[in-house]
């Protein structure tokens, strides 16, 4: 069972759904209408108790297939009062939950091949956040495995969940890394700054990849799926993010440090930060934290290891851009 956000009548509405195996693959069923308001059906006797309405209980017993009380309580917890979430945490992180089980090579390839390579960029962003996301054969088969034995219909609810938490500057790079628009494209650009190419081109081949997934998912030529439509508007109501790069560069940096030892420590002096950014004290009065930190990332360019550039000096510039931060007033 799953939880279905959609819209009807104009208006956002929840219903239990339950992926069921059909001749053709996995598709879904609507197991029961529960409202604008999921949190309607719970209730609370005192204390920090609640539970689920027990009529509803009896009701989705009888119309779901494959009944899960554990399952119904785990897809009502995020609509419990906040403050009974709290008090009831510890209590539900001890209670006996699946264990963790680890999957043989074979079962990794299978789950691999068994993924499409859309889901599979969609996972990997969501988890890790990183534009260049490499070769999708060597992405970690354990991203896949929530995505198994679902219906199209549960794998897109799932998918919409966790794009909510990403931000508004985030959402037009995670659909340009999604629909791997970086293959039409040469170069460092392609991955790490996608507002510097010709977004005319870029927009003719969302477009067309786009359509194809819409395609190859829902078999539809004249119109989009509405859960296509969703990126059409992430895609062409945003900007890419102005730190995108910057994010991406530091990302890699810290990560790789994590086998040389820890970065040292910034003891940048205000000064010798100045002196790094080539800035006189007047120059710093009139800065805000927009020119200090557009400047880092002309310098972050220039001097990145991966660039070529120096590991100390990358450092160096790092530190500085830290300290000054700390002189310029929001």
């Amino acid at each position: 069972m799953y939880l279905a956000r959609v819209k009807l009548n104009r208006q956002m509405t929840y219903i239990l759904r339950e992926s069921i195996r059909g001749k053709e693959g996995f598709t879904f069923r609507d197991v029961y209408n529960l409202g604008p308001s999921p949190g309607a059906w719970i209730d609370y006797p005192g204390g920090n108790a609640w539970y689920l309405n027990p009529d509803l209980e009896t009701v989705i017993s009888k119309n779901a297939r494959h009944f899960d009380a554990d399952r119904l309580e785990d897809l009502f917890w995020p609509f419990i009062r906040p403050e009974i979430r709290r008090a009831t945490q510890a209590f539900r992180d001890r209670s006996g939950r699946p264990k963790f089980k680890r999957m043989t090579k074979r079962e990794k390839e299978a789950m691999a091949r068994a993924t499409h390579p859309f889901d599979r960029r969609r996972a990997h962003y969501l988890k890790f956040g990183n534009m260049d996301q490499g070769p999708l054969v060597n992405m970690p088969a354990v991203l896949f495995r929530s995505l198994q034995n679902k219906s199209r219909d549960e794998i897109e609810q799932g998918f919409m969940a966790q794009e909510m938490q990403l931000r508004p500057r985030e959402l037009k790079s995670y659909v340009y890394t999604i629909f791997n628009l970086q293959q039409f494209f040469q170069g460092f650009m392609a991955k790490q700054m996608p507002h510097a190419l010709d977004q005319d081109k870029v927009e003719t081949y969302f477009i067309r990849e786009l359509c194809q997934v819409n395609k190859t998912f829902f078999d539809l030529t004249g119109h989009l799926h509405e859960y296509m439509i969703r990126y059409a508007i992430m895609f062409f109501d945003h900007t890419y993010g102005d730190t995108v790069l910057l994010d991406d560069l530091e990302r890699d940096f810290r990560f790789r440090s994590r086998f040389f030892g820890r970065p040292p420590q910034s003891r940048v002096s205000p000064s010798k930060a100045r002196q790094v950014f080539n800035l006189s004290k007047e120059d710093l009065r009139t800065m805000d934290k927009k020119d200090l930190t557009r400047q880092f990332r002309k310098l972050a360019r220039e001097h990145h290891p991966d660039k070529g550039g120096d590991h100390d000096e990358f450092v160096k510039i790092n530190d500085a851009y830290q300290a000054l931060l700390k002189k310029i007033k929001d």
